[in-house]
């Protein structure tokens, strides 16, 4: 597997990635990690399946590095007995997968975690560069696809939005969401975490991800507002960091409402089962998800999920069924929603619970897994 991103950061595709090679090896597969890092993430590295290449920051995003130094070898992917190469990204890591799938004659498999073409923001706000930009990254995107045996999308959301934007050149698409550890986030206690952040008398909504522009944060920040004008006595607590942190929290103390929004900052792994626990509701206000993987383990934790309609979550929740739906940029749809949420019968819970089981590790790693055979067998003469 090839990615852009790789621990200490944590991301969406850092945690797909971690998913799906615990899942693979536990189906009894050998998988390798080759990804970008940081010279003091590869000196510490002690994981003989895991390679690092380095490369400076990138200065929009400085969590992310740019892959400079050269790829795996011929000779290693040969002493590895790599079969098919997984690329989770078409930046630097991501040409050097189709660089050793072509040299190697092995078949290439891309995931399409992010809708780049989204996030142009971070290289420029200038509506006519910010177009051009955007018709430059789907120009690139359709030399990738031509070059894949298969492409794996999050959900069929996405699937559908390839298919019409590149319908000539994608072979075939699998539709395989991350799994998640359904046991691991149904089985916490959520007390300690709800004394350490002093919450034990404040019904808490709770939102996990990363801190970035194209998160949608303000419409959050805003149904704070409306909701504390209301009178109504609502915490929202936000876990992660990112680029548009202090950004954010400038924007909270400029409305005053240090009181109603709080950033919990990084929240380790292990300790994030409990800290959904501790919560009252989710919410995910992001416009910019392909799957969501932090909704489906808030479902796994019974909490009632509010989700803007838009992208990979309105694939998991059925509003009004097994959680809520809002439209995305509308701050008193949001709070309405979370309203919901906070009143949500038992019964809608249960519901969340039932959609999160159906997306185990062990069953997405088997679909994983077969998408793989397929795309082999079809290489075959």
């Amino acid at each position: 597997m090839f990615t852009e991103t790789w621990l200490p950061t944590r991301d969406g595709v850092v945690t797909s990635l971690l998913t799906f090679r615990k899942g693979l090896e536990a189906l009894g597969h050998e998988v390798f990690i080759f990804a970008a890092g940081s010279p003091e993430t590869r000196e510490e590295n002690t994981d003989d399946r895991i390679y690092i290449y380095t490369g400076p920051k990138w200065e929009p995003y400085p969590d992310y590095r740019i892959a400079l130094q050269p790829g795996p070898t011929r000779k290693r992917l040969g002493q590895l007995g790599v079969e098919l190469i997984h690329s989770h990204g078409t930046a630097f890591m991501g040409i050097k997968a189709v660089r050793c799938a072509r040299f190697q004659d092995l078949p290439l498999v891309l995931t399409f975690h992010t809708r780049v073409e989204d996030a142009t923001g971070y290289v420029t706000q200038h509506p006519a560069r910010e177009a051009a930009l955007k018709s430059l990254i789907w120009s690139w995107h359709r030399w990738y696809f031509n070059r894949c045996d298969g492409i794996v999308t999050p959900t069929r959301t996405v699937q559908r939005d390839l298919l019409r934007e590149e319908p000539d050149v994608i072979r075939r698409v699998f539709v395989v969401p991350t799994g998640i550890d359904v046991e691991r986030f149904a089985r916490a206690d959520g007390k300690a975490m709800r004394e350490r952040f002093g919450l034990d008398h404040t019904r808490m909504v709770l939102s996990v991800g990363r801190v970035a522009w194209e998160k949608n944060v303000e419409t959050l920040i805003e149904a704070a507002e409306i909701l504390k004008k209301r009178g109504e006595d609502v915490i929202f607590a936000l876990a992660g960091r990112g680029p548009a942190l202090e950004h954010f929290q400038a924007e909270v103390k400029h409305r005053r409402l240090e009181d109603r929004v709080r950033f919990l900052g990084f929240v380790p792994d292990d300790d994030l089962p409990s800290l959904y626990h501790a919560a009252d509701a989710f919410l995910m206000t992001s416009t910019f998800e392909t799957q969501g993987i932090a909704l489906l383990e808030a479902m796994a934790a019974g909490l009632p999920v509010a989700t803007a309609d838009s992208g990979g979550p309105t694939e998991f929740v059925r509003h009004g069924d097994n959680g809520f739906m809002f439209e995305g940029r509308n701050p008193a749809h949001c709070a309405q929603a979370v309203l919901d949420s906070l009143n949500a019968p038992t019964q809608l819970r249960a519901r969340g619970r039932e959609t999160a089981k159906l997306y185990t590790v062990e069953n997405q790693s088997r679909a994983l897994a077969s998408a793989y055979e397929q795309v082999i067998s079809a290489r075959l003469p």
